[in-house]
Order: C-alpha cells, then structure tokens, then sequence
C-alpha cells in the first residue's frame, strides 16, 4: 500500500513541477512595462511618421528566439476591443507585428485622429497581458501639396 501511495504522490509532484515550470516560464517581472517612446501623446505629425517602442525589464528579440524569455513588438492602430490573451495577436493594417525584434517603424496613416498602443507578444504571437502599454492618441496632419 506504501508502494502505491509513494508512486501516486510522486507523479502528482513530477505534474505539479512541470505545470509550475510551464507558469513561470512565461512570468514576466512586475516591474516590467512597455510604452511608445515618440510620437507623445497628442503630438500632430505628418504621414509617415517615426513611431520608437520602449520596454522596461524585459527583453526584445525576433519572434521564435528566446522562446517564453522574450517577446516582439505588436502595434495597435484604432483599436477600441479588448485583446483576447489566448488567441494569437491578429496580422493586419490595424495590428502591426514586428515579429523581427524591430524597435521602430515608419507609418503612413491617413490624416485625422488616431489611435496607437503597444503590445508585446510571445513566440506564438499571444500577448502578455503585462506588457500592454497605455494607448496615445496622435492627429495625422493633412498632407502640403
């Protein structure tokens, strides 16, 4: 009976530490943060415009390299939904995957308002839900002909 007991008990420790392992390997610190460094909230730029990602404890590297370590760049553009943080990140003209490790981009947008928020995404492109940054609002200035 103590056969049993001890070999129930250890594949129930073996199950907990691979799940435990599984969590912490896609921990991220709590003092992690990431954030658009320029343009600034309310700046009024003209297409295109440099746009520069920061981050803050936590590395940057191109997508599938220092897998559960790292992540990309995602930049949302006019974006009101929530993101579902099971489901890959979308690949669109609204959500910008820059799965190279890039830390800044060129975008053209048209004039009006818009807005711009950062998200850093795993290998499998899911976000983690740490590393959203507050959305900036920006105004795209009507081109001079």
């Amino acid at each position: 009976m103590n056969h049993i007991f001890l070999k129930t008990l250890g594949t129930l420790m073996f199950i907990n530490l691979f799940t435990m392992g599984n969590a912490w390997s896609h921990s991220v610190s709590m003092k992690a943060s990431t954030f658009i460094i320029s343009p600034m909230s309310g700046a009024q730029v003209s297409s295109p415009f440099q746009v520069k990602f920061g981050i803050k404890h936590f590395k940057i590297s191109p997508a599938g390299e220092n897998i559960h370590k790292a992540g990309h760049y995602h930049l949302l553009i006019d974006q009101t939904a929530p993101l579902s943080m099971d489901v890959p990140i979308p690949s669109d003209q609204q959500h910008l995957d820059f799965e190279q490790g890039e830390t800044e981009a060129l975008i053209s947008l048209p004039p009006g308002q818009h807005t711009l928020q950062l998200v850093v995404g795993d290998e499998e492109h899911e976000a983690f839900e740490e590393l959203i940054s507050k959305p900036i609002q920006i105004t795209v200035l009507p081109s001079k002909k």
